[in-house]
């Protein structure tokens, strides 16, 4: 759920910071007070298209930060998981634009692409009336709302589990779909590969150990110099540190019979002591050990090479050789066994469309069974709130017969507004006010229990009044038990019907114009209804509506 909105600098907005609620959010005002920049800049920061219009007058950039809660939406924490994007169930997306013209965009402080923005914001926000965001045109969202209604999320599964084993197996059929020369050729040029890379024989961590011999051989005069320098003073200059400790060592074991509390002291220079003794002994052996071959560092280098040659013909690491060869060998022997291996998959993909056919059939009857029961449904509910006509789910079988992961069907949402009118899609037949409170009867009785988190329905009274505003009203109230609703209204049957009320307020000072978002206290409310009711003049009948409105709902 969207939590909290923080815009500055966005056309008449120069500060706001709002925090929302859970449940139906109502935003109340009078016409031109903002009501539409609060949702443009929604709109904004999930990825909606911007230009430089759009920053307050004075001011040399737009930012706008969403923060939304996560916990209950695992498509998003699993995309952020793939971005490598910590959430802890909150999330950032913040949004600006530059008057030079460039946009930015960040998810919990990491700069992300504009496109990711829209690929998120499906997820979290649909925004329903005259604006972008309308996913109910969308073939997509169709689909998935139809299936969301249903009670066939076990075969829709065995459906797309079908549908992958076949895609595997059709991909592997297209790798052995070579013939004539280019096969023989393939073959050779595996054979070739395989032989130069066996000769080679390279070990498993063969190239890393030589590496770092390489290195050692190649600074040997430095390794021994230093550490001849090192033991020396150490334990064989005059005066040697060895010899220097000793001393001091001695001078304060004196000390230790005036004063005990020196023991601690006395014991850490007799520890260091033995170190440094230690480390010269180590030193020693590692001078006597070290074998400066010049001959060898010649072989060592002469082997990298061939290594690194090899590699870069392969386009691998050098130490990823011995996977190459690996590779390749298993390549070459799928190619060699590739006859009687195609026959095997050509008969396993064939038994794979049949079952995936048979599903897809089923599935589709199913489909169709849930599409009837929701189509009149939903016509019920577009004739309670105020719409005629009819609306119908098409599921015809697709044109191209290629599998597809959610099966064969092909699902249109198509309506008549007006009665004699034919069935046509409904973003050619649906006003933005018909299309939001279609959208809003869908809802209702296709997905109460699934979707996207939060839901903007604006202008949904479009051309409404009295009983069916009320009725507007309590089904987004119904709506919000399973969503964040937000309700742009000018009715105040529908405005009483919120769990919180925000009012959006056009202010000027000092020939500046500003837009300002309060949230209504329980009387402030009941002024804010009682002028939707009445006007500017509110009187204490309309008061007394709106009071009982208030208390009716919730």
């Amino acid at each position: 759920m969207l939590r909290q909105l923080v815009i500055n600098d966005l056309a008449v907005i120069d500060s706001l910071n709002i925090d929302f609620k859970p449940g139906m959010t109502v935003l109340t005002g009078e016409t031109g007070a903002g009501k539409s920049i609060l949702l443009d800049a929604l709109g904004l920061v999930l990825g909606d298209r911007a230009d430089t219009n759009v920053i307050r007058g004075g001011t040399d950039k737009t930012d706008i930060t969403a923060i939304f809660s996560t916990n209950k939406n695992p498509y998003i924490n699993d995309r952020l998981d793939e971005m490598e994007i910590a959430s802890d169930d909150e999330l950032f997306i913040r949004r600006t634009i530059s008057r030079d013209g460039r946009s930015r965009a960040y998810l919990n402080n990491t700069p992300v692409p504009v496109q990711t923005l829209r690929e998120i914001g499906e997820y979290l926000v649909d925004i329903h009336g005259q604006h972008a965001h309308q996913s109910l045109s969308r073939a997509k969202t169709q689909r998935e709302i139809l299936d969301q209604a249903g009670t066939y999320g076990a075969l829709l599964s065995d459906v797309a589990d079908i549908f992958y084993q076949w895609k595997q197996v059709n991909e592997q059929l297209q790798n052995f779909e070579t013939s004539g020369d280019d096969f023989e050729a393939r073959l050779s040029f595996l054979k070739y590969q395989i032989d130069e890379l066996t000769q080679l024989d390279i070990g498993e961590s063969e190239y890393l150990s030589l590496a770092e011999e390489f290195k050692r051989q190649s600074h040997s005069q430095d390794l021994i110099a230093t550490c001849q320098q090192v033991l020396a003073e150490l334990s064989e200059s005059d005066p040697a540190m060895l010899s220097q400790l000793s001393q001091h060592q001695r001078a304060i074991t004196d000390l230790c019979k005036i004063d005990h509390s020196l023991e601690s002291i006395n014991n850490l220079l007799d520890s260091a002591a033995i170190q440094i003794d230690e480390a010269c002994s180590e030193l020693k052996d590692y001078i006597d050990r070290f074998d400066a071959d010049i001959s060898q560092l010649n072989k060592i280098e002469s082997r990298l090479d061939k290594i690194q040659e090899l590699a870069r013909k392969h386009k691998v690491k050098p130490e990823a050789l011995p996977d190459q060869l690996a590779l390749l060998s298993s390549q070459l022997d799928q190619l060699e066994g590739g006859q009687e291996q195609h026959e095997l998959l050509q008969k396993k993909k064939t038994g794979l469309l049949n079952k995936y056919k048979k599903l897809s059939v089923k599935l589709s009857e199913k489909r169709k069974a849930s599409a009837n029961k929701i189509a009149l449904a939903v016509t019920d509910k577009m004739h309670d709130l105020g719409m005629g006509g009819k609306f119908d789910i098409i599921i015809e079988v697709m044109e191209d017969l290629t599998p597809h992961q959610f099966g064969m069907d092909k699902i249109s949402f198509v309506v008549s507004t007006n009665p004699g009118q034919p069935l046509r899609p409904i973003a050619k037949v649906a006003s933005g006010g018909e299309l939001s409170r279609l959208s809003l009867a869908i809802q209702i009785i296709a997905s109460k229990d699934n979707g996207v988190p939060t839901m903007v329905f604006d202008e949904v009274d479009a051309g409404i009044s009295g009983g069916i505003a009320e009725i507007v009203g309590k089904l987004l109230n119904s709506l919000a038990e399973h969503r964040q609703i937000f309700c742009v209204t000018h009715l105040a049957q529908v405005a009483s019907c919120g769990h919180q009320h925000l009012r959006v307020i056009k202010d000027s000072n000092k020939g500046q114009t500003y837009t300002q978002v309060i949230e209504l206290a329980e009387q402030e409310r009941i002024d804010e209804v009682a002028r939707m009711l009445a006007g500017m003049e509110i009187t204490n009948e309309s008061r007394a509506n709106a009071a009982q409105m208030l208390e009716s709902v919730l």
